[in-house]
């Protein structure tokens, strides 16, 4: 379905001293771009309302320039970036005791950078791309079924819908949470000044 294990990805080996560049630890703790695990992470926006908005999407890639994931252009989600292009993502490794968070600014990617993205997805990513729509939703969910098993046979290759986007959020903060289960949890924090990232630590 959507959600995926929770193991990947690997620390430093001393967890206790700052590192110069928090973004090659995140891309660290992350799945590699050909791991078939996607992490799934709360995504945090500001809602036209004023109040905080929050769901789960899955993180389709990290890189040195931040973290990306992808939606329906038809989405609230999509609506509240286009009035704050602003968004907290975290990441939470229950089993290893490690939570990722990071702030920043959200951009939106290429249709080709998109398009790559949707032909890697799973068949069932890929249909849902499609069939996940207002209209078929109040449907009852035999008529829902029946939709979704038909598309699937009479289109045996997909590309992205038109409404098939995809974001990219450049960290402005990144905190990285590590849980000891016989001793105090601890935060490092790291803030980007003027280029460069300061880092402190902080308790759990």
């Amino acid at each position: 379905m959507i959600t995926a294990g929770t193991t990947f990805g690997s620390d430093v080996d001393d967890t206790d001293s700052l590192v110069d560049d928090p973004l090659a630890l995140m891309v660290r703790w992350l799945p590699t771009p050909d791991s078939e695990l996607r992490p799934l992470a709360a995504l945090s926006t500001i809602g036209l309302d004023g109040l905080p908005s929050v769901r789960h999407v899955l993180v389709s890639e990290r890189d040195a320039a931040g973290l990306t994931f992808h939606t329906d252009s038809a989405s609230t989600k999509v609506a509240e970036l286009a009035a704050n292009p602003v968004a907290a993502v975290a990441v939470a490794w229950p089993e290893i005791g490690r939570q990722l968070v990071v702030r920043g600014v959200v951009q939106r990617v290429n249709a080709d950078e998109a398009a790559r993205v949707y032909a890697e997805r799973s068949r069932y990513l890929q249909l849902l791309a499609w069939m996940n729509t207002r209209e078929n939703a109040q449907l009852p969910a035999a008529a829902r079924q029946r939709l979704w098993a038909d598309f699937d046979d009479t289109h045996p290759e997909l590309t992205p819908p038109a409404r098939w986007v995809g974001f990219r959020l450049r960290p402005v903060t990144l905190t990285f949470w590590r849980g000891d289960p016989i001793g105090q949890s601890t935060r490092q924090h790291y803030t980007l000044v003027d280029g460069r990232w300061a880092g402190e630590i902080l308790a759990g």
